[in-house]
């Protein structure tokens, strides 16, 4: 992908992730619930990581330009400029939130005049790809203007305050204080901030003070006396907004050793524990080695066995024909075993299609374009796609899987290591592991591989025949269990999983040709009559072409 692409791409990720958190601060000062204020703190590092991978990007960018002064090389900068304060709008939303929650009022009577001032961000907000990506002044001007008008809100909606305090004498100045008193707590935000940055620069990467501190933490159980002795190295960022680093760990005389670390959300990292944990009871050996777990608050840290190997991703597109026979194969015999000795006499449902609405809006977020409407041509009612996921939900509803198995839950192709040297296959991220329907693993995995940003028709074929030899492979388990309605139920997860990966991609054909897909099997599913269900067979050559 060109690296100017890329930037662009992650821009509008933020912008649209921004827009979606100005969405439901509105629905806090409507609601004013804690649970609709821990909506919006639960994703908060996401816009940090996005923000972070366009500023690494750009400077990659700029270095490898030899004209500093190329309209491109403007251009990137202003993306970098603009990533900081759609990073610094977020902030002060979560600030809002926070300071909020201490307010006496359960009403929060002041809470109605704001939400016009939230409509003006967020317009604003939505006006900058148009604005940058056109060269459209006008626009960029309009987005100027906000500034004056919420400061014109902002100081009548003071004064006004102000005013309904004057039968206390000294009001204004008490108000004047509280401010001056604000800006001062303010700059310990500045300092922790350069804190930070001299950290970062210390390590040679990016470091907040959460991670720093579970940093340290981890430094205690090795040799090291801090983490300035460890070699640290970024590898990525989740849409949970934890962060993933790759360390090398002393280990005595004999050099050191690898692990992974991750920080971020107590929450989703006590999950990952115990998915992992869970992996070592139900069947040893797949799932990594916990070296450490460090929790403070709703801030964690985990360290995790290095798993050698490449990921199945990576040998699908860089690897021989042969290594990739031999990964498939070991694949089949894992999942058999897996499956075979987890199986559990008890009928499950994986609800795909409530997993599909719930995503939904964040499809439309990216995709507003694909959120239709019932039409009529030439008398012929054609139904909305959300129309005929109700009507697939009604049916789905009577299908159950006749028995449960243990799965991965998020059975991407990067999240399946492979060692050429062991011939063995390992999962990492283990934190959706649960007894469920196989088919929900089936679904994500032959979808995961399909979504591939790869254009180079030998490698489509490749691809295309990976997704068809597994689904071979599951098809062959199901039929030695008498599981007599696996196809409809796939049908139904592909749906899900084509529909719902449609967010995470910004190539308009790539993304429009998946969600038509899902619309095409939805289609199918619901012209069938019960009868059918167990003689249906998933087009899978025809869905997974191209």
């Amino acid at each position: 992908m060109d690296p100017q692409q890329s930037i662009r791409h992650n821009l509008e990720f933020l912008q649209t992730e921004l827009v979606s958190r100005l969405e439901s601060i509105k629905i806090y000062l409507d609601d004013t619930s804690p649970e609709a204020a821990e909506n919006i703190f639960k994703r908060s590092g996401y816009i940090s990581n996005l923000k972070q991978r366009i500023h690494d990007a750009c400077y990659r960018y700029i270095a490898q330009t030899d004209n500093s002064d190329a309209p491109e090389v403007l251009r990137v900068r202003a993306i970098d400029i603009i990533a900081t304060e759609l990073e610094r709008i977020a902030e002060l939303g979560e600030e809002f939130v926070q300071q909020s929650l201490y307010l006496e009022d359960p009403g929060r009577k002041n809470f109605p005049r704001l939400l016009s001032q939230i409509d003006l961000v967020i317009e604003a907000v939505a006006m900058v790809h148009t604005a940058l990506f056109e060269n459209d002044t006008q626009v960029a001007t309009k987005i100027g203007r906000t500034q004056a008008r919420l400061e014109r809100k902002f100081r009548k909606l003071l004064k006004k305050n102000a005013a309904s305090l004057r039968d206390t004498s000294d009001a204004e100045n008490l108000l004047s204080i509280s401010f001056t008193a604000y800006s001062i707590e303010r700059m310990g935000d500045s300092l922790l901030v350069i804190s930070e940055a001299i950290i970062s620069s210390n390590l040679g990467m990016v470091m907040d003070s959460a991670r720093f501190q579970a940093m340290q933490d981890i430094s205690m159980i090795t040799d090291s006396a801090n983490p300035e002795e460890l070699k640290i190295r970024n590898v990525a960022e989740t849409r949970s907004g934890a962060a993933i680093s790759s360390i090398q760990l002393p280990d005595g005389d004999s050099g050191s050793y690898p692990a992974i670390f991750k920080q971020g959300q107590t929450k989703k990292l006590k999950r990952e524990r115990k998915g992992v944990e869970s992996w070592h009871d139900v069947f040893p050996g797949l799932a990594p080695q916990i070296l450490s777990w460090k929790k403070k608050g709703k801030s964690a840290s985990l360290l995790i066995e290095h798993l050698s190997g490449n990921t199945f991703e990576q040998i699908v597109l860089n690897e021989s024909t042969e290594m990739l026979r031999d990964v498939l194969q070991e694949l089949k015999n894992t999942l058999y075993s897996v499956w075979s000795e987890t199986l559990a006499d008890k009928p499950v449902a994986a609800e795909f299609m409530r997993q599909l609405d719930k995503r939904l809006s964040d499809v439309y977020a990216v995709h507003p374009e694909f959120q239709d409407s019932k039409q009529k041509i030439c008398g012929h009612t054609i139904a909305s796609f959300e129309n005929l996921v109700e009507i697939a939900a009604e049916i789905e509803s009577g299908l159950q899987a006749p028995f449960s198995v243990y799965i991965h839950g998020d059975f991407n192709i990067d999240n399946l290591i492979y060692d050429a040297n062991t011939r063995q296959l390992r999962y990492v991220d283990l934190h959706r592991s649960r007894y469920m329907d196989y088919v929900q693993d089936v679904s994500v995995f032959m979808v995961s591989n399909y979504r591939l940003q790869v254009l180079d028709p030998v490698v489509r074929r490749r691809i295309a025949a990976v997704i068809y030899n597994f689904y071979r492979v599951a098809a062959e388990f199901a039929k030695n269990n008498n599981d007599s309605t696996y196809e409809i139920r796939l049908a139904f997860g592909l749906v899900r999983s084509l529909a719902t990966s449609t967010r995470f991609i910004l190539d308009r054909n790539l993304a429009r040709g998946m969600f038509l897909r899902a619309r095409y099997l939805l289609e199918q599913i619901v012209s069938l009559e019960p009868a059918d269900y167990e003689d249906y067979r998933v087009p899978v050559e025809e869905i997974f072409c191209g």
